[in-house]
């Protein structure tokens, strides 16, 4: 099995988080996820931005599978936009 977003190889007894069916994620990238949606709720920008830009980097290193990169535009991020200023 392979990390959807990363694309590391599971190693013997590591689990993966399963995002979708057929599309799961390393430990550590689903890290990165839940450190998202926690800046969101507390409303902490500039972690929002770090952790972002981490998996974007992903993204343009091509390390991403097709589904991940869709399923994250589309779902996670519309779901877990940053509050905008008021």
């Amino acid at each position: 099995m392979k990390c959807a977003c990363c694309g590391r190889n599971r190693k013997l007894f590591e689990s993966f988080e399963e995002l979708a069916e057929g599309m799961a994620v390393c430990v550590d990238c689903s890290d990165v996820m839940y450190r998202i949606y926690d800046a969101v709720t507390e409303k902490n920008e500039e972690d929002y931005e770090l952790q972002t830009s981490a998996i974007y980097t992903l993204i343009g290193d091509r390390k991403s599978s097709a589904a991940f990169v869709e399923w994250f535009q589309n779902d996670f991020m519309k779901r877990n936009p940053f509050p905008q200023k008021e």
